[in-house]
């Protein structure tokens, strides 16, 4: 009789060790902490033959966005291919295979197509959910968990951690009200869930609404930020509801010590973070000392792999604020010969990738009004490339600077009014809003 999983999914193995691994795995997966990768190791050690943990495996890893990470995926989708599979497992592996061939939306349909056939699949899920978020898929980030919730009872195992994904995806779609009390539901159920706080969190960034979103993240951070390797990304969060405050020391000291405490980890992930940080403080005429060439020289590494758009962007932001063009324009032609390619990527590339990199490159190099052209092409299907409404909000900012930097008084206006009726209680929104008045009273005065 096969075994199951914590969710009750059968596995292809029969060892009660290695499935306790495994399920050990699968608990440090849904809450991004300790090494889910050193788990799934330890059962496969008690059976080599286990094909759903080495699916597992390649999953984790593919969907880290990491390059260099292409050859630890390939291990794991050859031994799971010459493992022991379920019909299940097999897809998982399939999905992996996709993503690590440059297919991620289809590699995101299979992983979707698992968990609505087997809704207690939550590590399908989970990985589904993921890639709407890297490819733009704001929909089914939303859909997916909402229909797998109907094979859970409240209270069950695994129930909050799908609320959370739900969270997300209800905030990304603009439904903040519902997105707050889902993610609150889950938080109560597991306050070491740091996705659904980070779904709260984006709910108070979007609304710029301080006053909740700041003790939101600091007082909860006692039972999420222990362990977890998405703390940085939460601690990002509150780094931002400071920028917006305009309290740009406390936004240094947080990435001092929560995003980038150690300069040189290679976790790209938190590059990204870092990189749209110090963007944000370059791009308000902050001082960062020396973080920008410390984390060019991270980037480095990858300036060159061209293997997801969205981390390319933030390479080039890391290597123009480090004041080292010529890494960015490596990065812009590594991008440059991605665009023309099939793949996915090459899309995303061609599409909002390479047209957004050029446009920081012309403002870094003061050419404004191209700067502001390019980014306002782009703005209006940016999600295409991935990332959240928060992350995206970087392209607005860098457009309203332009603007501003540039003379171009009715669009900084205009760009500024937008962003006062989405956030109305914002610091940061009415800042803005009053240099662009400047701008225009300056302009009229001449």
């Amino acid at each position: 009789m096969a075994l199951k999983d914590r969710y009750g999914n059968p596995a292809s193995t029969q060892s009660q060790a290695a499935m306790q691994k495994y399920d050990e795995a699968l608990d440090l997966i849904r809450l991004y902490r300790g090494d889910p990768v050193a788990a799934l190791d330890a059962a496969l050690a008690e059976d080599p033959d286990f094909g759903g943990a080495w699916a597992a495996r390649a999953g984790l890893l593919v969907t880290a966005t990491d390059k260099a990470y292409a050859e630890e995926t390939e291990r794991s989708l050859r031994a799971g291919a010459a493992a022991n599979l379920n019909e299940r497992e097999r897809m998982h592996l399939q999905a992996a295979q996709d993503w690590a061939e440059g297919r991620y939306i289809d590699g995101t349909m299979r992983y979707g197509r698992i968990a609505q056939d087997n809704p207690r699949d939550v590590l399908a899920l989970q990985y589904a959910h993921v890639g709407c978020f890297f490819v733009g898929m704001q929909s089914e980030l939303r859909d997916w968990p909402l229909q797998a919730l109907r094979a859970f009872k409240r209270g069950e195992e695994g129930c909050s951690y799908i609320q959370g994904m739900a969270a997300f995806g209800l905030e990304e779609c603009g439904d903040f009200a519902r997105a707050d009390i889902y993610g609150r539901q889950a938080v109560e159920a597991d306050p070491r869930d740091g996705w659904a706080v980070h779904a709260v969190a984006h709910v108070n960034e979007m609304r710029g609404d301080l006053d909740t979103g700041i003790p939101w993240l600091a007082n909860n951070a006692q039972h999420w930020a222990p362990e977890s390797g998405f703390a940085y990304h939460n601690w990002w969060h509150l780094g931002l509801l400071y920028l917006d405050k305009g309290d740009t020391g406390e936004v240094l000291k947080l990435y001092d010590e929560k995003v980038r405490p150690d300069p040189t980890a290679q976790v790209m992930l938190e590059w990204i973070d870092a990189s749209a940080m110090l963007w944000r403080l370059h791009l308000e005429g902050v001082d960062v000392g020396d973080r920008f060439e410390k984390l060019a020289a991270c980037w480095q590494r990858a300036g060159e792999d061209a293997f997801y758009a969205f981390n390319d962007l933030h390479a080039v932001m890391a290597f123009l604020g480090a004041g080292r063009a010529t890494d960015a324009e490596r990065t812009l032609k590594a991008m440059r010969k991605a665009a023309a390619d099939g793949g996915d990527n090459g899309y995303m590339t061609r599409k909002v990738g390479l047209p957004l990199a050029e446009a920081f490159v012309a403002f870094e190099a003061g050419r404004y009004g191209e700067a502001l052209e390019k980014i306002a092409a782009t703005r209006g299907l940016a999600q295409r490339f991935g990332g959240s409404h928060a992350q995206r909000d970087i392209l607005s900012l860098t457009a309203m600077h332009a603007a501003l930097r540039g003379g171009f008084a009715a669009a900084a206006e205009a760009i500024a009014a937008e962003r006062l009726a989405h956030k109305p209680q914002s610091p940061w929104a009415g800042r803005l809003a009053r240099q662009a008045r400047e701008l225009s009273a300056k302009q009229r005065a001449a």
